[in-house]
């Protein structure tokens, strides 16, 4: 088929009343022509809105794909030195023809001498020249390209192209300067892809014990055609998948068969046997195995007896076991440690023992093993551990006791350790060990009192102490007779180092002085105040020089709050 150009432009201009008149002319020679046209625009635009007028008339922007149409576009357009926008543009960095998004290829490709050179305007933007104009019958460069920016000014140059929508009816209408050609798509051939490839319908018929269905987008047994087999209940395909008929006229694969399901092989169990029966085939789909058990053992797990091979080439339930008896499980053996034969579920199992002992502490009360019997029950009730004591230590006076275990649970290893209170000491052991037969490695301790040095009276005085013993916390008075006075501590006390709180105090004769005052007193009761007041302090002083001692250094007692007067003090 043949091709022609043809130019337009709105205002009908000489040269397309021209080519209209060739085409005319022809029509008569040749049964149809399929021309591409070629329009203009009278006013100029930015490359986008020269696109958009292009795609809102015709077919699109002009693309520029060879050096033949560069050259008839150069010849026919009829402004000179005119720059008109073309379809080639700048998309990821990349030149590509618009409307196919396909990159520019080099024998398409048209630039002028130094182009593209993405270069500044000359105020200096730095808007890239992402777009691209053809110079048309320029005295240099004619029909050469350049990169431009796209918001600049230019003619839109448009066509309208010669594919229709049924001219390739499987394929894809490509256009040419000369011709236009169809890409057949796959499966199709023809001038127009009007054919379709067919494959073989003796190639898919079902298979024994199976079937097949077929479906067909372009006609029985033809290009992509599929094919779905199936089998029958207990029977599997050889091979997955649906058979497609492909562009080369075969099937995409060979006919599958069905086979008969097939189960694995059941083992026998141990201690134990299985027994089966096949009525399509060994181990295949309604096969049927059954199993028992010998004497002692029995199926587990709550497995039927019977297994039977299904249409999925599955047995329908596991495979059972034979297990010996079980005898309850033991409880545990509180304070004590049971040990068996066997670990595991199996510990449990007709047959094994197991065997008793107690810990530190604790002695065993029953037998020390037992033994699964076939009736799956213990030889011998379970045994206890009950714990080893020691005797209760009763209270002692002034004995202080302190052990390692509450006192009404003293178990082997157990220590108690015992002090006495202050003022007296510890006779026997200070710590008693518990033993573990129960038996305390030593006798219980006592508390002794605390002696101090016995004390007697002074000469010309009296003692009188609260105990006889004189031990710890004891307190001694001390008086004079009636004709003497006492100097020292009037009281005394033995702390609970055994030692007393002071020096023993003695009993002396009063002075001349003294005598005369305590005289004068008496006589003269009515006497002055003023001379009563001097007697009072003249006593003081005496006092206080006959009274003053140390206490004993390693004494840590107060002086006790009681104390005894004698008759000086008694005056004052």
């Amino acid at each position: 088929m043949e091709f022609c150009y043809s130019l337009f432009h709105p205002t009908a201009s000489k040269d397309s009343w021209m080519c209209w008149t060739i085409i005319f002319s022809m029509m008569s020679l040749w049964t149809s022509v399929d021309c591409w046209s070629y329009y203009y625009s009278n006013e100029t635009m930015n490359w986008q809105d020269a696109r958009s007028w292009c795609k809102k008339s015709y077919t699109d922007m002009v693309a520029i794909q060879n050096q033949e149409e560069i050259a008839h576009l150069n010849k026919w357009l009829p402004k000179k030195d005119t720059y008109y926008w073309i379809g080639i543009r700048k998309i990821d960095n990349i030149w590509t023809w618009v409307g196919t998004n396909k990159a520019l290829t080099p024998e398409a490709t048209n630039w002028a001498q130094g182009e593209p050179n993405n270069a500044k305007d000359k105020k200096g933007s730095g808007e890239n020249e992402d777009c691209v104009e053809m110079y048309i019958k320029r005295a240099e460069q004619a029909g050469k390209w350049n990169d431009e920016r796209c918001t600049k000014a230019k003619t839109a140059l448009c066509y309208t192209a010669a594919c229709k929508d049924d001219s390739c009816l499987h394929g894809e209408c490509v256009e040419t300067i000369n011709s236009h050609r169809c890409e057949c798509h796959e499966g199709f051939y023809g001038d127009k892809c009007e054919h379709v490839m067919e494959c073989n319908q003796e190639d898919v018929t079902a298979p024994r014990n199976g079937g097949v269905q077929c479906a067909h987008k372009h006609g029985n047994y033809t290009f992509d055609s599929t094919c779905n087999f199936s089998c029958e209940k207990g029977y599997e395909l050889s091979a997955p998948g649906p058979l497609r008929c492909t562009a080369s006229k075969t099937w995409s694969a060979e006919r599958p068969a069905c086979n008969l399901v097939q189960c694995s092989r059941l083992p026998r169990p141990l201690n134990g046997s299985i027994r089966c029966t096949h009525p399509l085939g060994p181990d295949s789909y309604q096969s049927t195995c059954f199993f028992s058990c010998n004497e002692g053992y029995e199926l587990v797990g709550g497995e039927p007896a019977a297994l039977q091979c299904d249409e999925s080439g599955e047995w329908n339930a596991s495979a059972p076991i034979c297990a010996a008896v079980q005898c309850p499980a033991l409880p545990k053996l509180e304070n004590g440690i049971t040990n068996c034969d066997v670990d595991g579920d199996l510990r449990f199992s007709f047959g094994n023992a197991c065997h008793f002992s107690c810990s530190s502490g604790y002695k065993l009360v029953g037998p020390s093993s037992v033994r699964c019997s076939s009736s799956a029950e213990w030889s011998e009730r379970m045994p206890s551990c009950d714990a080893i004591t020691c005797s209760l230590l009763e209270e002692e006076s002034h004995l202080i006791t302190k052990c390692s275990q509450p006192l009404d649970n003293l178990r082997p290893n157990s220590i108690c350790s015992f002090t006495c209170e202050d003022g007296y000491d510890l006779q026997g052991a200070e710590t008693t060990h518990c033993s573990e037969d129960g038996l305390w490695t030593e006798a219980k301790p006592t508390c002794q009192a605390v002696k101090c040095p016995r004390l007697e009276a002074p000469e010309k005085g009296h003692i009188n102490c609260s105990k006889a013993e004189q031990d710890f916390n004891t307190q001694c008075s001390f008086t004079c007779d009636h004709d003497h006075l006492l100097e020292g501590h009037e009281l005394m006390i033995c702390d609970r180092h055994g030692n007393w709180t002071g020096a023993l105090p003695v009993c002396k004769a009063p002075s001349p002085q003294i005598a005369i005052v305590a005289s004068s007193v008496a006589v003269g009761a009515a006497a002055s105040l003023a001379v009563f007041s001097l007697v009072l302090w003249l006593l003081k002083r005496l006092r206080k020089g006959a009274t003053k001692f140390e206490l004993n250094s390693n004494s840590d007692i107060e002086d006790p709050p009681q104390v005894y007067k004698n008759s000086i003090d008694s005056l004052i």
